[in-house]
């Protein structure tokens, strides 16, 4: 339809959310002060779970910014159904990992939505193969939704109700940073061809299985 009324489109969806604004709850500020994001940062508490939800959120940035060009020319039609597949699925994770954390804790859904992060990508990285990057971004997806509803969680729980404003900021600084380094991480390292790439970053990746571990 051209990228003008998809843009359109786009714009009034998000718009038509403003209605509901009026209706959602007041709340009183809390007693007490914000610890700052540098002060959260170097509480574990928070701190951990923010490492590992800017790693997968890392993975997030290189496939929106680079899977319609990793992928052959050939393939083209399949980038619009990977895009979709994975936040598709990131959404119908959160919904399962918000249900399972209400009832046995978030904190046991870290290390898992890091490691099927870092295994989606890998699967990816298989770019001629439309199985392969569709199961992948999927799987990744998965991953991502597990990770994003874990980690913030997990964060909340564990500061009182005036420190909420930190966890808020740096789970947000966690996923924009973590999507634009990935971005920029990635396209240094593409001169070793786009596969090769996404193998490398899901192996580096792993490096967040140190903090994750310390939280299961």
């Amino acid at each position: 339809m051209g990228f003008t009324p998809v843009c359109v489109a786009g714009g009034v969806a998000a718009l038509a959310a403003v209605v509901v604004v009026p209706g959602l709850p007041g709340r009183e500020r809390s007693a007490g002060r914000d610890a700052g994001v540098v002060a959260g940062l170097r509480n574990g508490a928070p701190g951990r779970p923010t490492a590992v939800f800017a790693t997968t959120a890392i993975g997030a940035g290189i496939i929106v910014t680079f899977l319609p060009v990793a992928v052959p020319a050939s393939l083209s039609g399949l980038v619009a159904v990977a895009l979709f597949a994975q936040p598709a699925m990131a959404t119908v994770a959160r919904w399962f990992a918000g249900r399972y954390g209400d009832r046995h804790g978030p904190a046991r859904l870290v290390l898992p939505g890091l490691l099927a992060s870092s295994a989606g990508l890998l699967v990816t990285s298989v770019t001629t193969s439309p199985v392969a990057v569709l199961a992948g971004v999927a799987v990744f997806g998965a991953g991502f939704g597990v990770a994003q509803n874990a980690t913030l969680t997990l964060m909340y729980a564990r500061v009182p109700e005036s420190g909420y404003g930190t966890v808020s900021a740096l789970w947000n600084v966690a996923y924009d940073g973590g999507m634009g380094l990935g971005a920029v991480g990635f396209g240094a390292a593409a001169h070793t061809r786009y596969p090769a790439a996404f193998a490398l970053t899901a192996a580096v990746m792993l490096v967040a299985l140190v903090p994750a571990w310390r939280d299961r």
